[in-house]
């Protein structure tokens, strides 16, 4: 009974992995056969997760206990398979057909239009989709104002070297979900700053006040 049970554990591990293996296997395949629609459906489920992960953070860290907010994981959910992944499909394709290979300054160059270039314009337009979705139409300036350089420079932080090494070592059929998958704490992040509070300023007599109005749906 001794030596059957210790066959076991091996035998299992090898089913598992032999399943882990397959399963990446049909999701390869898929990438190949029906890019755009695989990339839609990862890319929204990755999504939905990062804002499910800063909502139980949030409620974790600080000492205001919410509800789970099913309509905001939703909002990030479609916002990621409807939105972000085919861009990032259109523009990783367009990336690698005006800058094909891995030569240093290639990857350079491709590595400053995403940044300087891509990078800059989604952020806010990401924002802004979010906000205006939420019915938070009137803040979005107020909101852009507030966040759009702070976010910018974390992800210049966060994806300049990640996007080197998405450019230089993964396959184009790839990146996409290389960028998903590490951006589940980005994603996180992003949620957490569509939905802090706006700074505001009022005047109460002869003095300015500024106040966070809340942005939470």
């Amino acid at each position: 009974m001794i030596y059957r049970s210790a066959l076991h554990v091996p035998v299992r591990r090898a089913s598992s992995l032999s399943l882990i293996r397959r399963s990446w296997n049909s999701y390869a395949r898929l990438l190949e056969t029906r890019p755009l629609r695989t990339k839609i459906v990862t890319g929204g489920v990755i999504m939905g997760m990062g804002d499910v992960l800063c909502q139980f953070l949030v409620n974790h860290l600080d000492g205001h206990k919410r509800g789970f907010d099913a309509k905001r994981a939703a909002i990030f959910t479609v916002l990621g398979g409807g939105v972000i992944s085919p861009m990032l499909h259109v523009w990783y394709k367009l990336l690698g057909a005006l800058l094909p290979g891995v030569a240093p300054l290639t990857i350079a160059k491709r590595l400053a239009l995403d940044q300087l270039v891509f990078a800059p314009t989604f952020l806010p337009v990401f924002l802004s989709l979010v906000m205006a979705l939420e019915g938070h139409v009137e803040q979005i300036p107020a909101k852009l104002r507030a966040d759009w350089w702070p976010v910018t420079k974390a992800n210049w932080v966060v994806w300049v070297p990640a996007q080197f090494i998405n450019f230089r070592f993964v396959p184009g059929s790839m990146q996409v979900l290389f960028s998903n998958v590490l951006g589940l704490l980005w994603n996180a992040y992003l949620s957490y700053v569509s939905h802090s509070g706006v700074p505001k300023k009022e005047t109460i007599g002869d003095e300015e006040v500024t106040h966070v109005e809340d942005v939470q749906s």
